[in-house]
């Protein structure tokens, strides 16, 4: 998987915010998304942050790395067959788990089953009949289309 074209969809639907705000699902959050109430910010950001009230970018790009190589081991292990699927579509299921957890992905039950079978526009059907999809708005419009289209 291509994990600069990853982080760079990351950047692009997340945003960078370097002082902690809440997010749309009411967590607190810094960076390009990183969920503080799921993940402590490592040792000496989380001291800078508390001194600073603020992360640096550089900080921000170190935690971007972090989480989308657990995107991308979290995207592996919910679809084994990963690796051979075209990039975008690969792209698209790693910012998907990124945006949901592994564990909300895997509710996706009919769509993973789609998923698994090739089925794309069952799947990409799947993600916009969800109430993600209606939540999340030009984000899911993008992974959808790069499911559907490959």
């Amino acid at each position: 998987m291509n994990n600069y074209r990853l982080k760079e969809m990351l950047r692009q639907h997340e945003g960078l915010r370097l002082k902690r705000y809440r997010c749309t699902a009411g967590h607190w959050t810094i960076g390009y998304g990183w969920n503080l109430d799921a993940h402590a910010l490592p040792g000496e950001m989380a001291s800078y942050e508390r001194v600073n009230q603020r992360i640096t970018k550089e900080m921000a790009e170190e935690l971007l790395e972090i989480s989308a190589n657990a995107a991308i081991r979290d995207a592996q292990e919910i679809y084994p067959a990963l690796n051979t699927y075209s990039e975008a579509r690969q792209c698209a299921l790693a910012d998907f788990v990124f945006n949901v957890g592994a564990g909300t992905a895997l509710k996706f039950k009919n769509t993973n089953k789609a998923i698994y079978e090739g089925r794309w526009n069952d799947a990409a059907r799947g993600f916009e009949n969800s109430l993600w999809f209606k939540q999340v708005g030009g984000r899911a419009v993008k992974i959808v289309q790069m499911i559907r289209e490959g």
